[in-house]
């Protein structure tokens, strides 16, 4: 008989540990109501085709693709050897009645020998270019250029309200060097009316 409430004891002491033990681990959840409200808007700020969109390439066309809300651009060029300079693929334009300011990432860098330059220019109002130094010109003007060499965040300025940029590219490929087949660069263009620096 001792020895079954000695059992018992044991089985009671085991069982009050049991739910002390679950009781130390219990978790409570409290659930407050939040509502999140989505306004979707039309986009302010579009893709357009430039002038030379469409025009002879070295090889076939420029090739310029705009989504269908205008919101995203494919850019195909066929450069060569030495300076390259494709003026005004695209367009920019600002729809709305306040300015952004405009970054671009760089995600994936192009691929391309060493020492070659690959840049997009966006050209703002007056839309003056031109070219200095030799053997390999430099493209300069009412513009800023980003290389598509090598990834990174950059800031490009601001697009005042109902403001366009022209959009052009400027390759350089060394003589000697062996040409890709194809490459490409992926990037964002980021516009945002604040001024802090994109994630």
């Amino acid at each position: 008989m001792g020895r079954r409430v000695g059992a018992w004891r044991k089985l009671a002491v085991l069982a009050v540990a049991l739910v002390a033990l679950s009781i130390t681990f219990a978790s409570v959840f409290v659930y407050y109501p939040v509502t999140a409200t989505i306004s979707p808007v039309p986009p302010p700020v579009k893709f357009e085709p430039g002038t030379n969109a469409g025009q002879a390439d070295l090889s076939g066309t420029i090739g310029v693709s705009i989504g269908v809300d205008e919101t995203s651009l494919t850019v195909t060029i066929h450069p060569t050897y030495q300076t390259a300079i494709y003026k005004n693929v695209s367009v920019i334009k600002n729809y709305d009645t306040k300015s952004y300011n405009v970054w671009i990432i760089v995600r994936t860098a192009a691929n391309l020998p060493s020492g070659s330059n690959l840049s997009v220019c966006f050209v703002k109002s007056p839309y003056s270019r031109s070219t200095t130094n030799f053997p390999v010109p430099q493209y300069t003007g009412t513009m800023e250029c980003v290389s598509l060499t090598a990834t990174g965040t950059y800031s490009i300025g601001t697009l005042d309200a109902e403001e366009k940029w022209e959009v052009d590219v400027y390759s350089y490929i060394p003589e000697g060097a062996s040409l890709p087949s194809t490459t490409e660069a992926r990037i964002h263009l980021v516009y945002s009316p604040s001024s802090e620096t994109p994630p």
